[in-house]
């Protein structure tokens, strides 16, 4: 099962991320993406610590939308805390090399990079 929360802090807001990627559930995370940038929300920090499985179409795919939505309108995107699965993924990718990623949400907050 897929799920997260919102929490805003600032002009920031924090998805804190678990479960699992890998089918059409993720897709609600684009659509929450598209509404935060609606409410001029900014900047977008996906705690993604308690993923425990992802796939490249619905996680990695979901995760590049995200980012795209966020870059056109003029925002930041991080990830922060991810789970060893996900930040395998990232570096197989080289997804790490583009997106920001971040050690804990306060390091994304900051603007600190890992």
């Amino acid at each position: 099962m897929f799920e997260f929360t919102e929490t805003i802090e600032g002009k920031a807001a924090i998805l804190k991320i678990s479960g699992i990627m890998v089918d059409p559930d993720a897709l609600t995370l684009n659509e929450k993406v598209k509404e935060l940038m609606e409410r001029q929300i900014r900047h977008i920090v996906l705690e993604m610590s308690a993923i425990r499985l992802m796939n490249s179409c619905f996680g990695l795919g979901v995760i590049a939308g995200c980012w795209a939505s966020v870059s056109r309108a003029g925002g930041k995107m991080t990830i922060a805390n991810p789970s060893s699965k996900v930040l395998q993924l990232l570096k197989i990718t080289r997804l790490d090399e583009i997106l920001e990623v971040a050690e804990s949400v306060e390091d994304a907050l900051s603007g600190d990079r890992s």
